[in-house]
């Protein structure tokens, strides 16, 4: 199996933090998770529990719409380096930029894309989703702070019918292509659970339905288009049907739900009804597992890509889950990207957000 990086490297650092973003003096920070490898995981196990969130946001912050953005270099940076170990080859599927959609972004979380190629970036910190053709040149944006309160996932349904997991407001808003006015599903808080955090959310393939990861109750739901729950799957736990901070979600032509669950460092398959299918990788840093996964898309041939926000790779599966490669570049090497979050596929072309350095990377499949 090969070593994505050399585990010298990258295990060897007791703690580690991704990065940290400060919005302005008076607003609290958000921060990745700090992840404590070996027996610092039992010293530090109860600290932890309960400051790991989805990988974007503190648990229970909110917080109010600054006029800069300051990044906080992180101060064990330059101790973590990462270099392809000299194991057997790992195969790469090549991936060419073609452009790159950069300001006015401030820290966006998801992507999505319509029919026609439009493209629909949730710019969640300023509240807002920037809709672009498929050139990338600005056409229009939907919401503002009065309607969207720190949002993290995005859906798009052929017609342009937009679906926002609105985290920081605890509900669903979808923008419908037909009316003036966005609609809003208010989601029910299970028995002695926490408040609703929608972290993402897909479409059904009939489009009369939709599924919400909500990660602060490790759950994942489906809901008609009129807000009424069909199903509701998960607890917090490591067994199937069980999750531990599920973050963001895709689904294939059979309405079978691809998760990634964050704190598991796996992803979950459940199908159309709620019930588990199958685990797709582990822990670790060899080809197949995963270190920090947070976002997940399935092509029209039910091939998964997953990104790996802390080694900043792109895995790539089979639909039954058999690792196939990762996302490689131009000139033959692994493609490491910065921060990767939210993705979507649509044709030959791949979309990925990063966080860090506020952008959306678009590229195309060369092969093979």
């Amino acid at each position: 199996m090969h070593t994505l990086f050399s585990p010298a490297r990258v295990m060897g650092q007791t703690l580690t933090q991704q990065v940290k973003i400060i919005y302005s003096l008076n607003a609290p920070s958000i921060r990745q998770r700090v992840h404590y490898p070996g027996w610092w995981l039992v010293v530090f196990s109860i600290s932890v529990i309960l400051f790991m969130t989805s990988g974007v946001k503190a648990a229970e912050d909110t917080l109010d719409l600054a006029s800069e953005v300051e990044i906080v270099e992180d101060p064990l940076k330059e101790e973590i380096v990462y270099e392809l170990s000299e194991d057997e080859p790992l195969n790469l599927i090549t991936y060419r930029t073609l452009f790159v959609i950069g300001e006015p972004l401030r820290l966006p979380s998801d992507v999505a894309v319509d029919r026609e190629g439009n493209i629909y970036i949730l710019d969640g910190t300023v509240n807002v989703v920037r809709v672009y053709d498929s050139k990338g040149k600005s056409l229009f944006i939907l919401g503002d702070k009065e309607t969207l309160n720190l949002p993290l996932g995005i859906d798009v349904s052929p017609d342009g019918d937009v679906l926002v997991a609105d985290s920081g407001n605890h509900r669903i808003v979808l923008f419908s292509a037909e009316a003036a006015t966005p609609v809003f599903f208010d989601l029910p808080v299970p028995p002695g659970g926490k408040p609703v955090d929608p972290t993402d959310v897909v479409f059904g393939q009939d489009y009369k339905k939709f599924f919400v990861v909500d990660n602060d109750n490790h759950r994942v739901i489906a809901l008609d288009m009129k807000g009424e729950v069909l199903w509701s799957s998960g607890t917090m736990g490591r067994n199937p049907e069980e999750f531990r901070f599920p973050f963001m979600l895709d689904r294939d032509k059979e309405d079978n739900l691809y998760i990634v669950e964050v704190v598991n460092t796996r992803v979950q398959v459940l199908n159309q009804d709620g019930a588990h299918v199958r685990f797709v990788g582990d822990w670790g840093i060899e080809s197949g597992q995963f270190f920090r996964p947070k976002g997940i898309a399935v092509d029209e041939n039910g091939t998964l890509l997953v990104s790996d926000s802390y080694l900043g790779v792109i895995q790539i599966f089979a639909h039954g889950g058999k690792f196939l490669g990762a996302v490689g570049d131009e000139a033959g090497k692994l493609r490491k990207f910065t921060t990767p979050m939210g993705m979507t596929v649509f044709g030959d072309r791949l979309f990925v957000i990063e966080m860090y350095t506020n952008r959306l990377v678009v590229l195309e499949r060369e092969g093979p």
